[in-house]
């Protein structure tokens, strides 16, 4: 950054400030407030900031005296101190897996700093293209699975299936909005929301997809990879049911339909036509996706058919992925890391992008 210096008191107070913020950079971290230690220099540089922010679009600047790097995007900010792997992400601390590092006039970060600090920043990481203008993709509704009370599967001390997707689902949603379009949230936080109350969120936002997110567990600590589960033929039961037939009424309001049994019956046929083959599309297309993301396995042909209750009851196409299994060891050191969580978000946008541009 560049800096005008007029007076010779000035030049004397800027004369000690390197001593103090390096005194203070040294007191944070004995204290456990400046992240881990600096790398040393035999260590790995790591990634050029200057090279993720230019090829982002995001601003930045380095004050060379205080040693804080601030970044802009969209009017969010995000600060940093090198020699600190702790990064302020709008009121959040984030912990990054090493240091920011200086080498002679540039900045280096680690490689999780992208997944980490960029992608909820609302940076594009995917480097997804945008739907088309004609795309019959408009709003998708995002449901993370569990929450609250709910923790869903857990494995050993601080794993909760609740937390981790729904960083993944807030992921998801970066990346869509990214994209272009409009996502709703069934919940953006640790709250409980019952199954009924999902759907229910589902059939009033009048989305054209629903897609739920979940983590896999079996007894068998072998069995792992990503699955896409979608209804199949739409059963007379599942059509008969009383959360699917409340929801019907609710998207006919939605669409300020007249509410009688005739208009309720050809709604249901066309929904059930559409919602059929086009989950199994989008399955199909996930999983697709999936397979072409290093790092991601997929179990088997990588689709399922199955009668969950979100996915039965919603009337758009549905699909719930299990973007892993707990219970596996090599797939719950993946699941808990957030770059193995962005590359997870990526390849659902990706099979989501390519349904609504076919």
């Amino acid at each position: 950054m560049s800096r005008k210096h007029s007076g010779s008191r000035f030049k004397s107070i800027l004369s000690w400030i390197p001593a103090f913020a390096g005194m203070t950079m040294m007191l944070l971290t004995l204290h456990g407030c400046g992240g881990r230690p600096a790398i040393m220099v035999n260590q790995p540089a790591g990634i050029s900031l200057k090279e993720i922010c230019d090829r982002y679009h995001v601003l930045w600047q380095w004050d060379s005296v205080s040693q804080v790097v601030t970044l802009e995007y969209k009017g969010n900010q995000s600060k940093a101190l090198v020699g600190s792997s702790t990064v302020l992400v709008g009121k959040q601390q984030i912990v990054l897996s090493a240091p920011l590092r200086r080498e002679r006039s540039m900045i280096f970060v680690p490689e999780d700093f992208e997944a980490q600090v960029l992608a909820p920043f609302g940076v594009p990481i995917g480097g997804l293209g945008a739907v088309e203008s004609s795309s019959r993709v408009h709003t998708i509704v995002i449901d993370a699975g569990h929450g609250g009370k709910d923790r869903g599967t857990i494995v050993g001390s601080g794993t909760d299936e609740k937390e981790i997707v729904l960083d993944v689902a807030k992921r998801l949603e970066v990346l869509l909005e990214n994209a272009g379009i409009k996502v709703v949230m069934t919940r953006d936080t640790d709250n409980f929301i019952s199954l009924p109350q999902r759907t229910v969120i589902a059939s009033r936002s009048g989305a054209d997809l629903f897609i739920s997110i979940h983590v896999n567990s079996n007894k068998d600590h072998s069995v792992n990879g990503l699955l896409v589960y979608y209804l199949g033929a739409v059963a007379r039961r599942d059509v008969m049911e009383t959360q699917r037939r409340s929801n019907e009424r609710t998207f006919l309001r939605s669409l300020n339909a007249v509410d009688s049994a005739t208009v309720l019956a050809i709604l249901t046929d066309m929904m059930d036509t559409l919602k059929s083959g086009h989950s199994q599309k989008l399955a199909k297309l996930i999983v697709r996706s999936a397979r072409e993301t290093e790092g991601i396995k997929v179990r088997g042909d990588g689709v399922r058919l199955c009668h969950f209750f979100v996915v039965r009851n919603t009337l758009m196409p549905a699909v719930l992925v299990e973007t892993g299994f707990l219970s596996n060891h090599q797939e719950h050191s993946k699941l808990v890391m957030p770059t193995y969580r962005q590359k997870l978000a990526q390849a659902v946008a990706r099979g989501i992008l390519d349904y609504a541009n076919e």
